[in-house]
């Protein structure tokens, strides 16, 4: 049975994979086995990955999915051992190990398996196996850790300085387009920071000014979507001029009343009611330097997982917009896919001397 296949496609539930405690009990009859090193990390790493794939199929095989689609372009950042949603690495020596995560944020919720039954496989999901192989090349400890665990016990992983974007899938586009919006309430702004008093704008504000307060996106969805829909944008123009076009209008809905001749862009667009505005023709989006899927602080009060998305689903051929998306930025992921223009790595550094303290053990997310 060729398990290195088998194990290239993912499951058909995440109820299928291996629970934690399978895991471990699974794995511990290969501490103490021979692991010849070859002195090449990618050579090496491959290496672990089909023993690790090998040896836990042949114990459990969770049932395949029949129908699923991988939403990265090319399966960039996807796992390889997608059948039970795991990434492998080998640690051997130094004071620090450097833990590189390839064209993905780890502990992003960020769809990169669409499994066609309701269910999605996030970048968040993913378990981290990492053998620890002694100089003697024999394994010594197998830790398994999820993203989460990793920035809670160590930190967050870094920040790579590229471009992001996001992609709409056409089975996503197709669904939002059948209800004509897909509108996502807000999850993590304090009720203090939500003016639920009125139904749009009030006083001589700017679109760049500061905000005390913002519109609920469910206030700001009865204000805007069905006026936007059926409205055409200039496809003469290009994409950000467009993205300026739409928010004018949008801008325009909410009541706001001067708005300068130029729009200078700025994060988000119109930053009083922290809202980022995206015209979708094509696949991919353009999100820029700022991304939900890395968390920063963007004043005292906001972060980029606050951020409100308003994105217009456009028809390439003459502009007309035929959805709406409004969602906040912690949400994005779950509903759709965080790629970057180039490849990209995510690292976090992790002391030696904690897989040290797990010597003959395999640990899942150990206190």
């Amino acid at each position: 049975m060729n398990y290195i296949e088998i194990g290239k496609i993912p499951p058909i539930s995440k109820n299928e994979l291996s629970a934690p405690e399978q895991l471990v009990e699974n794995l511990k009859s290969l501490i103490g086995k021979k692991f010849p090193l070859t002195g090449k990390p990618r050579t090496d790493g491959s290496n672990f990955r089909k023993m690790i794939t090998n040896h836990l199929l042949s114990n459990y095989i969770p049932k395949e999915a029949v129908e699923y689609e991988i939403v990265p372009p090319k399966q960039k950042g996807v796992p390889s051992f997608l059948r039970e949603y795991i990434d492998t690495y080998i640690v051997t020596s130094g004071v620090n190990y450097n833990l590189q995560v390839w064209n993905r944020n780890p502990n992003s919720s960020s769809v990169q398996v669409d499994l066609k039954n309701g269910e999605t496989l996030l970048a968040s999901d993913v378990r981290f196996v990492l053998g620890k192989i002694n100089a003697d090349e024999i394994i010594e400890s197998i830790v398994i850790m999820t993203p989460e665990y990793i920035e809670n016990r160590f930190g967050k992983f870094g920040k790579p300085t590229v471009k992001q974007q996001l992609i709409i899938s056409n089975k996503k586009r197709e669904e939002i387009l059948k209800k004509h919006s897909m509108i996502v309430a807000d999850t993590n702004i304090s009720v203090d920071l939500l003016d639920t008093e009125n139904n749009m704008v009030v006083g001589d504000v700017n679109i760049k000014d500061e905000p005390e307060r913002v519109l609920p996106i469910e206030t700001i969805n009865q204000q805007v979507t069905e006026k936007l829909l059926g409205e055409k944008l200039d496809i003469s123009l290009s994409t950000k001029q467009r993205g300026q076009q739409l928010e004018r209008m949008v801008a325009y809905q909410l009541g706001y009343k001067r708005l300068p001749e130029g729009l200078e862009g700025g994060y988000p667009d119109i930053r009083n009611q922290m809202l980022e505005v995206k015209v979708q023709d094509s696949p991919t989006i353009d999100l820029g330097r700022y991304s939900p899927q890395f968390e920063e602080q963007i004043n005292e009060e906001f972060t980029t997982r606050m951020i409100r998305y308003l994105i217009a689903l456009t028809d390439a051929s003459n502009g007309e917009i035929d959805g709406v998306v409004l969602c906040p930025g912690d949400e994005l992921g779950k509903h759709f896919t965080y790629v970057a223009e180039k490849s990209f790595k995510c690292q976090r550094n992790i002391p030696m001397s904690f897989f040290d303290e797990y010597k003959g053990q395999v640990v899942y997310n150990p206190n």
